[in-house]
């Protein structure tokens, strides 16, 4: 029968073996120990997967750590890292239910401001914001359907005056809308999700 002084001698030799580097040192460890702390982190967290990936993540850090840290009790600190852990874990979990009730009532908020006839004046008074020759070339190319020879030629200027133009009207578009964008792309997820 191992008495308490054994155990601790014997955790001390591992842990020496382990700080230079002896793998088989560390797998004896983490198959000794392992059980045992999966068992402690489902009782904080009931959850039998994630309370492994917290002790494997445990060992993970005790072995890239193991010349710097300092441990005079390998069960203690086990405990100590896995509980710390499954507190961490249980603290992260309450802001992502914090923060998915807010995106909650953000959402439901786009939802109700959802009308097709704002987003249309939004748009529209962006293209009223352009330039007036830029505008006329937009209009005629995304309203009208004209292509850009053709609105040259309308226009009396070269095509590359209107590709260079409709290229800024793009631009200043998306710059504009953007937020909007946001707005519509989550209303849109919303109708999917319902």
């Amino acid at each position: 029968m191992a008495t308490q002084l054994d155990v601790n001698n014997q955790d001390y030799k591992l842990l020496q073996k382990i700080k230079a580097g002896d793998e088989t040192a560390f797998e004896l460890v983490f198959k000794n120990y392992y059980p045992h702390l999966v068992l402690l982190a489902q009782k904080y967290l009931g959850d039998k997967d994630l309370s492994e990936s917290i002790v494997q993540s445990v060992f993970v850090k005790m072995w890239e750590k193991r010349r710097e840290i300092e441990i005079r009790s390998l069960k203690g600190f086990l405990v100590v890292a896995v509980r710390n852990k499954c507190t961490n874990e249980l603290k992260h979990q309450q802001v992502v239910r914090e923060y998915e009730k807010i995106n909650d009532a953000k959402d439901e908020a786009v939802w109700m401001t959802f009308n097709e006839n704002v987003y249309l004046q939004r748009i529209n008074n962006v293209i009223e914001e352009l330039p007036e020759q830029r505008r006329r070339i937009f209009k005629m190319s995304r309203m009208d359907g004209l292509k850009y020879r053709e609105i040259a030629e309308k226009l009396n200027i070269s095509p590359k005056t209107v590709e260079v133009q409709m290229g800024k009207a793009l631009k200043y578009l998306r710059e504009q809308l953007q937020p909007l964008k946001k707005q519509l792309l989550a209303t849109i997820a919303l109708l999917i999700m319902l």
